[in-house]
């Protein structure tokens, strides 16, 4: 049975954790409502570029630009965003898992997966597993990986501009709010055709310069943008998860505070119990 002085060094321990998982909470919250904003800011940019590349693209031909043309087979690059650091709950290894189970339900899509991954966890992840990684970032600053990420797609669109490969899907988790992060897998290449429903407006544009010329331009800036706002995306999960779990670690250090602080008590009670009955028992033998 633990004494009275092993519950209260628990008790001391479990209160230095609590006060450790209270400021990461904190600095969570904080990093979160900055990597929110980023992507808020974002994502109008986002959409209409998405909307004028898919406007661009439902009239031209695969042939009008190589980031259009469908390619069966051969081999698909996967770029795989996760967090460095832990703590923040299931949200990496469910990214990860759902990969997992998405490569071979698509064999009929591609034949050869290679991995590109962005984050010390993804890395680990599949380091440990059957999946070629040809490329890892990891530990490095959000300004030094959207470095690294722009070099590397811009590396990519020429790979599958030169036939290398034929496709490219990015992996991330995607923010919806401080509660809910939701993971996806998402084709960059070939810029697929927009959905009959997404084209609402039917009126014929006249392009100057051709429609070839504008799609030369906004297809690589296409393809880095939205690679580029599933990073922030990403990283607004990773905080808003991180914080998410440091508040409940923090709950639940002050539960189990509770219950030792009730144990103390009652073997304090039960020392002094029996102390008392050995004084009377003396007493009494007088």
């Amino acid at each position: 049975m633990a004494t009275l002085k092993d519950i209260k060094l628990r008790i001391n321990s479990i209160k230095n954790t609590q006060q450790i998982t209270k400021a990461m909470k904190m600095v969570a919250a904080s990093k979160m409502r900055k990597a929110e904003e980023a992507i808020v800011q974002a994502r109008p940019y986002s959409e209409k570029l998405r909307g004028i590349v898919s406007n661009l693209s439902s009239g031209a031909e695969d042939s009008a630009h190589p980031l259009l043309e469908q390619r069966d087979g051969g081999k698909a690059v996967v770029l795989v965003i996760t967090s460095d650091k832990g703590l923040c709950g299931g949200l990496n290894n469910n990214l990860c898992k759902k990969l997992v189970k998405f490569v071979p339900e698509h064999t009929a899509d591609f034949e050869i997966v290679e991995l590109v991954t962005f984050g010390k966890k993804g890395g680990e992840f599949f380091g440990s597993r059957d999946f070629e990684i040809s490329d890892s970032f990891r530990n490095l600053k959000e300004k030094q990986m959207v470095e690294k990420l722009e070099a590397k797609v811009q590396e990519l669109i020429r790979q599958y501009e030169d036939g290398k490969f034929n496709r490219l899907y990015i992996v991330y988790n995607r923010f919806k709010n401080v509660i809910a992060q939701i993971p996806e897998i998402k084709q960059i290449l070939p810029v697929a055709s927009p959905e009959t429903e997404e084209i609402d407006d039917k009126a014929e544009f006249i392009f100057e310069p051709s429609a070839e010329l504008i799609l030369s331009e906004l297809l690589p800036q296409y393809v880095k943008n939205q690679t580029y706002t599933a990073l922030l995306d990403n990283y607004a999960c990773e905080h808003a998860a991180r914080m998410t779990a440091m508040d409940a670690a923090t709950n639940n250090a002050a539960e189990i505070i509770d219950k030792l602080q009730l144990q103390y008590n009652r073997a304090r009670q039960a020392a002094i119990t029996s102390e008392l009955i050995e004084i009377i028992s003396g007493a009494e033998a007088l």
